[in-house]
């Protein structure tokens, strides 16, 4: 069964090229790609597998802190990757003290990044669920 991932990405260019990479390359997953987090939002109830969530977006209003925080009070269950241009080591403290599961920066080695990320959210589910399996 494949897993539904999320992606919020404003950039049209980002956009195509993360749903092609993943239908390609990640056979496992099944993408969903979003150009606001209002759009995510509105079908969260689908409950993905993780959410993979840019950090601007053009209406300037929230940040990806903002639905970072709400997704995190309100979907706790639901892992999210801060997937961000930005280099910086207060916000990506902040993106860690809020929850997030990793920080990614976009560069020519996100793509290995958002794989390893998610290989790395697939085990630790694996341990989770083997270890609720085993000690009840």
């Amino acid at each position: 069964m494949k897993k539904l991932v999320f992606i919020v990405e404003d950039n049209p260019v980002q956009q195509k090229m993360l749903k092609v990479h993943f239908e390609e390359n990640f056979t496992d997953y099944n993408v969903i790609t979003f150009n606001h987090p209002e759009e995510m939002m509105a079908r969260i109830k689908e409950k993905p597998y993780a959410v993979i969530l840019d950090h601007l977006f053009p209406d300037g209003q929230k940040t990806g802190l903002d639905y970072l925080k709400l997704l995190k009070r309100n979907f706790n269950s639901i892992p999210v990757i801060y997937y961000t241009t930005l280099n910086d080591e207060l916000l990506q403290d902040e993106v860690t003290k809020l929850g997030a599961e990793r920080y990614i920066i976009k560069d020519s080695a996100s793509l290995v990044n958002l794989r390893t990320a998610l290989d790395l959210l697939h085990e630790k589910k694996q341990k989770k669920s083997f270890f609720r399996r085993l000690f009840g």
